[in-house]
């Protein structure tokens, strides 16, 4: 029997007032192509719409479309362990972190040994008030910068209550690796935050939506020679920002299995992929920044870690 395709987690951090709930609640609405679980603080501040909820168990809404929410539980390893046994399986878990928490905790504990095998972290995200972040003071201040700095992508939100010096200023005090996203209403394309499982060639090698090709550019990139392990990782260490995620299928030299490649900020992590047969050794699907002119650079780069 193949084993179970490990499942994603995406970690939606931010201090109090960031936006969180606002993100939350989007991708309850637009994630109707599969399952999603979304472990959140609190209810209350979750507007589920009645016509989607489906059924209510202790403090678990199953929604209509296949989707379920449930209230963070004191021990959080144990709900995951529990999410990831679900059957039909999850393809996706969102985790919102408290506004007054380090979000490396929630990291941490999804790189255990009992879920490693199960789930995968895909992305940490960080709202930050674009309104309210210069008043933070002593503590909250350090506690936002360590949010800020767990972060594959900060959305620095409500740009639109904020002057273009403030927002400049703002700007220039996030001192971090991460791709800065200007937002209002935490908005972004849903092919950054419900990005597809690497799972299926079908779903995977798309094109971004025209409506977006004005912020993003994707394409595909194949190679009919396996990838040198060592090199491939060495390039995906020196990766720019503004590459936002590159996924797809790999063989590398010396592996009978292909393995699904995805990269997040400065996070790659490879995993088995059985039973998916590729006309190609290589098959990736790269999204960047437009305007950031990465193609050639990128293509040469991994270009050069072909087996000869």
């Amino acid at each position: 029997m193949n084993k179970l395709p490990s499942i994603p987690v995406t970690v939606v951090s931010g201090f109090l007032g960031a936006g969180k709930t606002t993100l939350l609640n989007r991708l309850v609405q637009r994630a109707d192509s599969g399952r999603l679980a979304v472990i959140v603080n609190d209810f209350g501040e979750l507007n589920i719409d009645a016509a989607i909820i489906a059924e209510v168990t202790d403090a678990v809404y199953s929604l209509q479309n296949g989707c379920i929410c449930c209230t963070v539980q004191e021990d959080l390893l144990a709900q995951l362990v529990s999410l990831s046994k679900l059957r039909p399986a999850l393809e996706r878990i969102v985790i919102e972190c408290s506004g007054v928490s380090d979000p490396q905790r929630i990291v941490q504990t999804i790189g255990y040994p009992q879920l490693r095998d199960r789930l995968h972290l895909d992305a940490v995200v960080t709202l930050v008030d674009a309104s309210g972040f210069q008043a933070l003071e002593g503590d909250m201040t350090r506690l936002s910068r360590a949010q800020v700095a767990c972060a594959d992508w900060v959305l620095l939100n409500k740009v639109d209550l904020v002057t273009p010096e403030q927002l400049q200023a703002i700007r220039s005090s996030l001192t971090c690796r991460a791709p800065v996203f200007e937002t209002v209403q935490a908005e972004l394309p849903d092919e950054l935050l419900l990005a597809p499982p690497v799972r299926s060639s079908e779903v995977l090698f798309k094109a971004l939506p025209q409506a977006h090709d004005q912020l993003f550019e994707s394409w595909v990139w194949n190679s009919p020679r396996p990838l040198q392990a060592k090199a491939l990782r060495d390039w995906l260490a020196q990766l720019p920002a503004d590459l936002l995620r590159l996924k797809g299928l790999v063989r590398l030299d010396g592996s009978e299995q292909p393995y699904w490649l995805q990269h997040v900020g400065s996070r790659s992590q490879f995993t088995l992929a059985t039973g998916q047969p590729s006309e190609h050794a290589a098959q990736l699907v790269f999204i960047a920044r437009r305007g950031s002119d990465l193609r050639q650079e990128l293509e040469s780069g991994i270009s050069a870690t072909q087996v000869a």
